[in-house]
């Protein structure tokens, strides 16, 4: 029987893509092989683990279902609230909910087994993503394991594909810089969210270079194949990426 005391997200209008409340981009009910690995690997430590950029915490309760003590993290406060309102009795003493954004977030130094920060880099400036990176290198524990997942423009942004190509032959530290972003989405106007005024795609490179400079050293960078994107968002097994990076000892 359901909780008559749990909150619900918003519902969406595409399978397994939940909108987010502050209406920046959607959580995803199907994890992807790196969430796998993280949830695995949160599991099997006793180091507190972080995700940052929960939303309403399907990786965050995997997480803890894998005996993980976690600290969920997220700009928004009414997804913690959701999210706490989802996770069961018996797991509540192992989380941590903290409102948090990158790359400022207030976290300590030395500290975490593993990080997961998974579709929160392509809504950063490019700064912001350097910076980011720089503290998760901070605030985890040497021998850290590091995942991250970021939107490419292989997928629903195809239409970006010329100007990132054009990006990428001249040199441009961020190729994937997209303002407005809106006007490179397959969809009507109505439906376009006025909350996301760019976007700043990745490709596996991009991530493996972001890590290297801030120290970490790379253990596997790829492209993610999304079947579950649907028609708009599917394009040929590219559509999202992903890197695993290791804090040396």
């Amino acid at each position: 029987m359901a909780d008559k005391n749990e909150l619900h997200p918003p519902k969406g209008w595409v399978d397994g893509m939940v909108p987010t409340m502050n209406g920046t981009g959607f959580m995803f009910e199907r994890i992807d092989d790196y969430a796998e690995e993280f949830i695995e690997y949160a599991g099997s430590i006793d180091d507190e683990v972080l995700e940052m950029g929960c939303a309403y915490g399907v990786t965050t309760i995997l997480a803890l279902s894998a005996g993980a003590k976690v600290r969920a993290c997220d700009l928004d406060e009414r997804h913690i609230e959701i999210l706490k309102s989802r996770v069961p009795e018996k797991l509540r003493k192992k989380l941590t909910c903290q409102q948090a954004k990158l790359p400022d977030a207030d976290l300590p130094a030395n500290h975490f087994g593993a990080i997961f920060c998974s579709r929160v880099f392509h809504f950063l400036r490019g700064d912001d993503i350097d910076a980011s990176t720089r503290n998760m290198y901070r605030w985890m524990k040497p021998g850290g394991k590091l995942f991250l997942v970021a939107d490419t423009p292989y997928g629903i942004w195809r239409k970006f594909i010329p100007t990132w190509e054009a990006n990428q032959a001249n040199g441009e530290r961020w190729p994937g810089w997209m303002e407005p972003a809106m006007d490179y989405l397959p969809f009507s106007s109505s439906r376009k969210s006025k909350q996301m005024p760019f976007m700043n795609l990745q490709d596996p490179d991009l991530l493996a270079r972001t890590c290297t400079e801030a120290g970490f050293n790379v253990e596997r960078t790829t492209f993610i194949a999304r079947p579950d994107f649907g028609e708009q968002g599917r394009m040929d097994g590219r559509e999202n990426c992903g890197l695993l990076a290791i804090k040396p000892a």
